[in-house]
């Protein structure tokens, strides 16, 4: 029990040992800059997900019909 509160002080006294070593500025550009590459890797994962699906569905239309000429939508 006391080895663990050990280790959970050491932890809360080196994440306040951070926020002190920062200004608020600083802490905000961080959390922009991570929010940032968070979105930019949700859309890139949406551009690949629908890039897949409409190639999916494409393909099902294409072999539902044939002989017709069906273009993909844009």
């Amino acid at each position: 029990m006391d080895k663990n509160s050990s280790v959970i002080s050491y932890i809360i006294g080196l994440i306040m040992m951070w926020f002190s070593r920062h200004t608020i500025q600083d802490i905000a550009f961080m959390v922009g800059a991570f929010v940032a590459v968070v979105t930019l890797c949700i859309n890139v994962a949406t551009f690949f997900i629908n890039w897949h699906y409409r190639r999916k569905t494409y393909e099902l239309q294409r072999s539902a019909t044939p002989g017709v000429n069906i273009e993909p939508d844009r």
